[in-house]
């Protein structure tokens, strides 16, 4: 019985995957166009692409220039016919600057592209040709991923091609190693899948503990004008979750395995003009979470060395027991959302240039699911309740200080318990400040709160790490609700060479506290705090990876142990690096939500 429902909902999800995929292009995104144009006409769209490093920066004589002349040689440059499917307009269109800023945008949202300008020039005959200028980045990848984080640990080793054939095409062979995990497998992703704006993602591989698979098929929506958005997903995943003891000696970690697996089918349509959207959306998913090996297979770890491992004993069952709820349950879902969003392109917040796309405005989000009593799995408890998650988000600028919130919230109230379980909430408040347009100081501030309230699935939360007080290790004062406070000065310097390497320094520090909860070794921390200094590099100038070396101090720390001393490839806090909490979104089971619709891939 199990195999047959199991069938069913594969060769569901197969029908409206097959549906998905094979369809045309949905309608036209983008507005319509008249007879006549106010502005004028489109004649022609040139595409001028600029290789990854520019020989021109450079003086003559210059030791750099066969380094940068062999590198574009052997880089992989996007196709202009990719470039030309991604805008959205064509030759002989009437001009519309709103689609001329929006393609642009979409265009810098590909990794593989640095940045991108779309320009009109007028012609002596009231027409325009539209000039494409993007830049691109380098594709082609074999990354020994060693960082100096507790240790020195080589955390992946990854062979990537961002844009195979030039067509945007994501191919991917990687063992990854950090801390509980050790994955290994490959990952492809199709823009553009059959010439639709259709995407297709497919992953395969090991865990320390068993298979993964991933596929999804996203038709999202195109910029600000997209009124279709059409998302299916399927993941199976066995792994490790992670708790933290406290302690800095003997057992550090215990390790739980889990399978999990996650079925979603969405639609979604918005109504409105561009800047000022609404969103109706409905959809079908399925989670499931099993601890077949719980409490045989637990382990602990001991000194940090996840690669020294023994087997639980009988005593974690008890401390664990409040977190091992198996359960399968599928839920129909209504999506809403409101959005009233623009874009602008700040130099100096995150990144040294104008590399990145900044929203302003508001965009908020609702949805609402019914579980019903379908595709259920012999022997797991299929949920009674109703799930609600909400996500607010605004941005706002006056000039030269930014000011982001955004707020989200979800939990599930059971028909059964005659309650509401499993409910998280975050707040991240960031606020940037300059001193003058010409400054190199930007003050960034954030106020960050996150928790977890009558949870029954695996969760747990640090006050240490890349993300919070850094001058605590990772795994150190776990508990269920978490306040932080970070100030920090980014100091941009035109030096040594600002035409080959975007350079500069920072001063920060960080205040947090923990609150013990419902969680397993769930600790009262009082104030702790840190700061330090570091600095933030840029390669080649005005890319938008900014890798940073930092050396945090912790204040308050009983323990003692020194100084953190860090490195890390891109900025870990700030708008260009979003909101995401990455140990609140492991025990988040239920995602589904208007955002989605707009998530890119990579």
């Amino acid at each position: 019985m199990e195999t047959a429902r199991r069938t069913t909902l594969r060769v569901l999800v197969g029908i409206i995957s097959t549906t998905l995929v094979l369809s045309p292009d949905l309608g036209a995104q983008a507005v319509g166009t008249g007879s006549l144009c106010e502005l004028g006409r489109v004649t022609n769209i040139i595409v001028d692409n600029r290789p990854i490093f520019q020989l021109e920066t450079l003086e003559e004589g210059s030791p750099l220039r066969w380094v940068y002349r062999l590198a574009n040689a052997l880089h992989i440059t996007t196709r202009q016919s990719f470039i030309l499917r991604e805008v959205l307009f064509s030759e002989n269109d009437c001009l519309d600057p709103f689609l001329l800023e929006e393609s642009g945008r979409i265009l810098r949202q590909y990794p593989f592209i640095a940045n991108a300008d779309v320009a009109p020039v007028e012609q002596p005959d009231g027409t325009y040709h539209v000039l494409i200028n993007t830049q691109d980045e380098w594709t082609t990848k074999f990354d020994l991923g060693v960082s100096i984080d507790q240790g020195i640990q080589l955390e992946r080793i990854e062979l990537t091609e961002e844009n195979l054939f030039g067509q945007g095409i994501l191919a991917e062979g990687y063992f990854a190693r950090r801390r509980e995990q050790r994955d290994a497998g490959f990952l492809i992703e199709q823009p553009r899948l059959f010439g639709t704006r259709t995407d297709a993602r497919f992953g395969y591989g090991r865990t320390r503990v068993g298979n993964f698979f991933e596929q999804e098929l996203a038709y999202p929506f195109v910029g600000e004008v997209g009124r279709v958005a059409v998302r299916e997903a399927y993941s199976n995943r066995d792994r490790l979750y992670t708790y933290a003891t406290g302690n800095p000696t003997d057992v550090t970690q215990v390790l739980l395995p889990l399978q999990e697996e996650w079925i979603e089918i969405s639609f979604a349509t918005r109504f409105g003009r561009p800047g000022r959207l609404g969103l109706l959306g409905f959809g079908l998913s399925r989670d499931r979470v099993e601890f077949g090996g719980f409490p045989t297979d637990v382990e602990v770890v001991l000194d940090g060395d996840f690669s020294n491992t023994f087997p639980g004993t009988d005593q974690l069952q008890a401390i664990l027991a409040s977190q091992i709820n198996a359960s399968a349950t599928t839920r129909i879902n209504l999506m809403l959302g409101l959005r009233q969003i623009r874009y602008i392109r700040p130099a100096r917040l995150d990144t040294h240039a104008e590399v990145i796309d900044v929203p302003l405005g508001i965009d908020l989000g609702l949805t609402v699911g019914r579980s019903i009593p379908a595709f259920r799995v012999g022997g797991l408890k299929s949920h009674d309740d109703v799930f609600t998650r909400l996500r607010l988000f605004t941005g706002h600028n006056s000039s030269q200080v930014f000011i982001f919130v955004n707020v989200e919230g979800q939990g599930r109230h059971s028909f059964r318990d005659d309650g509401w379980r499993d409910l998280f909430g975050t707040a991240d408040f960031y606020t940037y400040l300059r001193t003058g347009s010409s400054s190199a100081h930007t003050f960034f501030f954030r106020t960050s709160a996150t928790a977890g309230w009558s949870v029954e699935t695996p969760f747990q939360l640090t006050l240490g790490g890349r993300e919070a007080v850094r001058g605590f290790y990772e795994d150190d004062i776990p508990g269920a609700r978490r306040v932080l406070f970070t100030l920090e000065d980014r100091i941009f310097l035109n030096w040594p060479s600002p035409d080959v390497v975007d350079f500069g320094f920072t001063l920060f520090a960080d205040v947090g506290r923990m609150w013990a909860g419902e969680v397993p070794y769930g600790t009262n921390s009082g104030w702790r705090g840190s700061a330090g200094f570091g600095l933030r590099m840029g390669f080649p100038a005005s890319t938008r990876a900014v890798g940073r070396i930092d050396l945090a101090f912790p204040i308050n720390d009983p323990i003692s142990r020194g100084p953190v001393f860090r490195v890390t490839l891109i900025e870990l806090l700030g708008i260009g690096s979003g909101f995401r909490d990455h140990q609140l979104q492991k025990a988040l089971r239920n995602p589904v939500g208007p955002d989605l619709f707009l998530t890119p891939m990579r």
